[in-house]
């Protein structure tokens, strides 16, 4: 599985979809706060003074990342950083990436536009959702609703390795209980 400017210009289009509809729509439609009723399934409030987005790439330790082998990664593609994502991206020792962020849309909308997986994500991350933004994605998703927007973890293995989708779901998941772990529980009593 190689990374070509193709696949990872269509994974950053494909995530600018979400970050369009949080930051860019509302104003293009003359909205300056606050949500259309058709949009509170799908969004968080920004607007809301009580809304405080997730921020877990700011809360990661570089102590747990050389612990694990892991380096941060500035990914020359990435979505950049907006008033309603959080994103970055991490090297593993054997080459393997890893995507985190925190996001102002609610799983409604990844179950609307991503390809869901079969795989059953951990009970006590649930709500929660195994996916990949569509069917050249090379991450396994794992993503998990909180009040403060949803936070994902992807993971995506070494070119060489080529995983089957269930193994890169597996290791997605273990990077989401080290990455995210307890702040999960912490996001969701707010």
């Amino acid at each position: 599985m190689v990374r070509t400017p193709t696949k990872v210009t269509n994974t950053v289009l494909l995530l600018l979809l979400p970050l369009l509809t949080i930051t860019g729509c509302a104003k293009l439609l003359g909205v300056e706060e606050g949500l259309a009723p058709e949009d509170e399934p799908y969004l968080f409030d920004r607007w809301d003074p009580d809304f405080e987005l997730a921020q877990p790439c700011q809360e990661v330790s570089d102590q747990t990342l050389a612990d694990h082998g892991i380096e941060r990664w500035e990914n020359p593609y990435r979505v950049p950083d907006a008033e309603g994502l959080d994103s970055c991206s991490f090297m593993t020792s054997n080459q393997g990436v890893i995507h985190l962020s925190g996001a102002a849309y609610k799983l409604a909308t990844l179950e609307a536009e991503a390809s869901p997986l079969d795989y059953e994500v951990d009970s006590k991350k649930q709500p929660a959702l195994a996916f990949k933004d569509d069917e050249i994605d090379d991450f396994c998703r794992i993503a998990a609703e909180t009040p403060r927007g949803t936070v994902e973890v992807g993971f995506s293995s070494p070119p060489l390795d080529d995983l089957p989708v269930f193994e890169e779901c597996l290791q997605a998941e273990m990077y989401f209980d080290l990455l995210i772990g307890e702040k999960l529980n912490e996001y969701r009593a707010n």
